[in-house]
């Protein structure tokens, strides 16, 4: 019987690279001095479970997932940078964190595309056409978003670690060992990357807010906000 084939996946973080397996997640950082200090774990249940198969609620873990370990990983990354490598981020900090950055997805880049296209509500007298529009708002910030903070150093380098994340989830696929030579022959760019999930979620967005139909404004927003994990659902289903 042929070996099943094993899907990574990770993220850049601060001076290194978090790689996740099926079942365990490890972090590689370089410290200030020089040295790479590297952690690893295995995943509870939440990720690594039977739920994770189910399609639908697949996407909602996911989506959970991707917060919670890429807090955890980028705090780690920034105590290692700090030198202090041993303190561990508490359930609270961690909760607070993702929570946070929940309600400001929900507000930049769900609740303002939709405010913004409203504004064109008295001109286009389509609805599915200013569906469209808001997608294309939507996608026009998430562009100029990630376009815009690569312009500071410190994300440049991050995003230096990121093309490097790719290059080694790439060598781990095709069999071949972690070492320079064969990492980068493989390119930057990897089909699953966060990027190009963003992108899907974009276009899945515009059919499923088109069916949500025009009701009154404020229900429109509500509606934006609450069908966020249908829509990474669908948009991570395969």
């Amino acid at each position: 019987m042929a070996d099943r084939r094993i899907y990574y996946g990770g993220q850049a973080v601060i001076e290194g690279v978090m790689i996740r397996g099926p079942r365990t997640m490890a972090i590689a950082c370089r410290r200030p001095g020089g040295e790479i200090t590297v952690h690893s774990e295995r995943l509870g249940t939440v990720y690594a479970g039977p739920l994770r198969r189910v399609p639908l609620l697949r996407g909602v873990i996911v989506m959970w997932e991707t917060l919670a370990l890429g807090i955890r990983a980028l705090m780690f990354s920034s105590n290692v940078a700090l030198g202090e490598e041993q303190k561990e981020m508490s359930s609270g900090v961690m909760w607070t964190t993702a929570l946070v950055s929940v309600a400001a997805v929900a507000a930049i880049f769900f609740a303002g595309p939709l405010l913004l296209a409203n504004w064109l509500d008295d001109v286009i007298e389509s609805h599915l056409l200013l569906v469209i529009v808001e997608g294309l708002i939507r996608l026009g910030i998430i562009v100029g978003y990630v376009g815009l903070i690569g312009l500071l150093p410190d994300i440049k380098r991050v995003y230096a670690y990121h093309g490097a994340e790719h290059k080694s989830i790439h060598a781990l696929e095709h069999g071949d060992p972690l070492e320079p030579p064969y990492v980068q022959q493989y390119p930057a760019a990897h089909v699953r990357c966060g990027t190009s999930f963003l992108l899907t979620v974009v276009v899945v967005s515009i059919f499923v807010f088109a069916a949500v139909g025009d009701p009154d404004l404020w229900l429109r927003i509500v509606s934006r906000i609450a069908l966020i994990p249908l829509i990474a659902a669908i948009s991570t289903a395969r």
